[in-house]
């Protein structure tokens, strides 16, 4: 080739990487001002990103975009630190949380695969320093590794709190039997096994310890060696405590909202279910050798076989042996997210197309997550990832004015419609406002989850009714006079005598009403704590404690509050007496280490 054609040659060439940047960018800042709401809307446009941040006091938030099978680009946006101030780069470490879980997964259907494994065999066959306790639940059906994989197996404990950095940290024996320092329960069967899915955490810390005596080597090696090493996911680590070496890159988790975690973040023992530290492009890398494998394609890690073992449900429509499994339309996703103490992630990847994107921030504010996926979902085309929009109906002043008023949901919830600058919103007792939006004379969609509201109409307005089609099923709501208050709006009010009488007249009308249940006022004392309404807290928090007195959890409950309130001999009181019903609760341990110094 001539000089003058290798000229002409590299210019071309020049020109067309510079375009295909430019094009990149241009990607870029459509996601970036193009933030979407789960209910979405003919005409508008999204949310720029730092709007979003701000609104959800996010502190930093990192991202890495699939496409064709490759990762397309990866940025990041904001501060690792609040106090410090320093930005989070495409090199920051965040939580993966209970992404973890995936990986764990990876690697127990590689033993699985290499004969190492049976899946349907009784885990506690592959256990030697600690068993699966047999009880009247596993009697006639044994717990297999499929079963503790796919969520299935009746396993007790969720999720983990981790440990403050300055904790003694529990073996993982320990965790499982929940003795101390472990803080929390411990790991059985509690109820009919191979029936459903009931996330388990603690299902996951059983194959954690399966797999260090059958490979006889520490946890975060096996994962090292198997997934970590293979996929050169260089920037993730499963070691707990993070190394020092590794803290300068790390993100600072922030709850609640943009108050930085005590010590930076939390520890986490329970490394299978919780103990991965790693960055987005990591993951997004991970993704793809899992789409790949799963079409033939790879095979660095699992086969086809297994890979359609992780991504198809097993009991139920969502969960495979691994990944959580997203049916929508005709696409099939394959993901997992993930929550820790100031952490939050997701990873979503098509099981066929080669699209998909990991997002993870250092705050639990989840909800900005979801924004930037569907925006990113807009933007590459993803297959039938995205609602279809609703049309605004335009009402007059008339029909609007005419839905506004209160409506009676239940003992203790009020829905108040009022309308304002034209927008319909419903402010519902103890959950946040929304806005409500009319896609008819009659029906409308909540903003925040898709939710469908219907005004109907009676032959006065005062036989209006108010009906609510979501999750829960149909419920009704009947209007109520404007001076009828429930409890909750009594205790708000600074009504505390009449609101503690009304919470008493339900009990007495109904023990089974759900507004009184344990975990709704315990529930509802903690919104409370962290609006700071410190004494309307107590008042529920006591009410539980004089509604359910065996409970330890309501005096723990109470102890915190007292404590917020600088009421430290009470605190105390409730903190012992919490422990008298349950001496394993090492949370009230060290409160009253704390307020006892």
């Amino acid at each position: 080739m001539s000089r003058r054609a290798l000229a002409l040659f590299a210019a071309l060439f020049l020109a067309g990487t510079l375009n295909a940047q430019q094009d990149v960018e241009a990607r870029i800042k459509r996601v970036e001002n193009g933030l979407l709401p789960p209910v979405l809307v003919k005409g508008e446009s999204g949310w720029k990103i730092e709007a979003r941040m701000k609104h959800y006091k996010v502190p930093g938030v990192s991202i890495a975009v699939i496409d064709d099978h490759k990762v397309v680009w990866s940025r990041s946006y904001g501060v690792k630190d609040m106090s410090s101030r320093e930005p989070v780069t495409r090199q920051t470490l965040f939580q993966a949380a209970s992404i973890s879980k995936t990986l764990n997964a990876t690697v127990i259907l590689k033993k699985v695969q290499e004969g190492k494994l049976s899946l349907d065999a009784d885990v506690n066959t592959y256990l030697t320093s600690w068993k699966l306790p047999d009880n009247e639940f596993t009697s006639n059906t044994k717990i297999t590794i499929a079963n503790l994989l796919s969520h299935t197996g009746g396993t007790t404990v969720s999720g983990f709190p981790g440990y403050k950095v300055t904790a003694a940290l529990p073996t993982v024996q320990q965790i499982l039997n929940g003795e101390p320092p472990a803080n929390t329960a411990p790991i059985v069967v509690n109820t009919e096994p191979a029936r459903r899915f009931r996330y388990s955490g603690g299902g996951t810390t059983i194959l954690q310890l399966l797999l260090t005596e059958l490979e006889k080597k520490p946890y975060p090696q096996i994962l090292k060696e198997t997934v970590l090493d293979p996929l050169g996911m260089s920037n993730s680590t499963f070691i707990q405590p993070l190394p020092e070496e590794w803290k300068p890159r790390a993100a600072t988790g922030h709850a609640p909202a943009d108050s930085p975690v005590e010590g930076k973040w939390h520890v986490y023992p329970e490394l299978a279910a919780a103990g991965l530290w790693t960055t987005p492009t990591d993951l997004a890398t991970y993704a793809i050798e899992h789409q790949l494998s799963v079409q033939g394609k790879s095979n660095r890690i699992l086969g086809r076989e297994m890979e359609e073992k992780m991504m198809t449900p097993y009991i139920g429509e969502a969960y495979g042996l691994g990944f959580g499994v997203q049916k929508m339309g005709n696409a099939v996703y394959f993901q997992h997210s993930g929550g820790n103490q100031g952490f939050s992630c997701l990873l979503i990847a098509h099981k066929q197309r080669g699209h998909g994107a990991v997002v993870m921030i250092n705050n639990n504010a989840f909800g900005i997550i979801s924004e930037v996926m569907r925006s990113i979902a807009r933007e590459y085309g993803w297959e039938d990832y995205l609602p279809s929009p609703y049309e605004v109906a335009a009402l007059g002043s008339e029909r609007l004015q005419r839905i506004a008023g209160r409506y009676l949901l239940d003992s203790d919830r009020m829905v108040t419609v009022s309308v304002e600058g034209g927008r319909v919103i419903a402010d519902v007792t103890r959950m946040s406002r929304i806005e409500l939006i009319p896609i008819s004379e009659s029906d409308f969609v909540s903003r925040e989850d898709g939710t469908r509201v219907m005004f109907v109409q009676g032959s006065v307005p005062s036989g209006d009714t108010l009906r609510i089609a979501g999750g829960a099923g149909l419920m009704r709501a009947g209007r109520a006079a404007n001076n009828r208050k429930v409890p909750y709006e009594l205790l708000s009010a600074g009504a505390f005598d009449e609101a503690a009488d009304g919470y008493r007249a339900i009990r007495k009308s109904d023990p089974s009403d759900a507004a009184i249940e344990e975990s709704a006022l315990n529930q509802a004392g903690y919104r409370l704590l962290r609006e700071n309404k410190i004494r309307e807290a107590i008042i529920l928090f006591r009410l539980n404690v004089e509604f359910y007195p065996d409970s330890w959890n309501v005096h723990d409950s109470l102890g915190e509050a007292y404590a917020a309130s600088g009421a430290k001999a009470l605190a105390v009181i409730s903190y012992k007496k919490s422990l008298e019903l349950n001496p394993k609760n090492t949370g009230a341990l060290e409160a009253l280490k704390k307020l006892e110094k």
